[in-house]
């Protein structure tokens, strides 16, 4: 098999990428809003918040991922070639994520009692964007690599993404709940998690899965060393 160079990625590619991230994650996040204020609005309560809360977090995860896979696409072509395959794998692991999550779900309405939700019915729909977004970005980083080497470039992206989006998130939760110790500001720390959590995970998507390439192609071009492919 032929060598292959490690990809050389440019600046504004690594900017508007980053910049994307930021624009999905707030588009998602408005998806949720409107999800939000329409539940609200109609003063649902109980079990069937809860279920409504998964419906969303299903709905919320397929927009935003479909939208999110297509838009980086869209933009490093030259990486992600095959985009009808990519969004038909990223449908189907959302599928497949919301029905394996279906247990959890279940038992967190039967436990529940209708006047204590807000908190686990965040979490639900919490836990939903955060493993399906994590399942479309293997697919989209996966489904067009040119190799080993390229395969572990995208891993450490991705974990990185993961470690960044955990500190971020809990130092958003810790703040809110030093500013205070009531029940009504710890549920907002949850929901401030809520709101932030799209945005962060998928400019981290964009910035580390680019950076990561830049650097090492920044260390191939200097020393000559190509470790990941050895």
């Amino acid at each position: 098999m032929p060598f292959i160079p490690p990809r050389e990625v440019h600046f504004p590619l690594f900017f508007f990428k980053s910049l994307a991230g930021i624009g999905i994650g707030l588009i998602g996040t408005s998806i949720l809003v409107a999800f939000v204020l329409t539940l609200g609005g109609q003063g649902i309560s109980g079990p069937f918040l809860t279920f409504s809360a998964v419906v969303m977090g299903l709905i919320t995860a397929l927009i935003t991922n479909c939208l999110g896979t297509f838009i980086f696409a869209t933009i490093d072509r030259e990486k992600y070639a095959d985009t009808r395959k990519i969004l038909k794998n990223v449908i189907s692991s959302n599928v497949l994520i919301f029905i394996f999550l279906l247990p959890v779900n279940f038992l967190t309405i039967a436990i529940l009692s209708s006047d204590k939700v807000l908190e686990p019915v965040a979490l639900i729909a919490t836990l939903q964007l955060v493993v399906s977004a994590f399942a479309s970005m293997f697919i989209l980083e996966l489904s067009n690599s040119q190799g080993s080497r390229q395969n572990l470039i995208t891993i450490y992206g991705i974990v990185f993404t993961i470690l960044a989006t955990i500190v971020i998130n809990a130092l958003i939760y810790q703040l809110g709940q030093t500013a205070s110790t009531s029940a009504e500001l710890a549920t907002n720390s949850s929901d401030a998690v809520l709101w932030s959590i799209l945005p962060v995970m998928w400019f981290f998507f964009g910035l580390f899965t680019t950076a990561l390439e830049m650097i090492y192609h920044w260390i191939y071009q200097t020393w000559g060393q190509d470790p990941l492919n050895d």
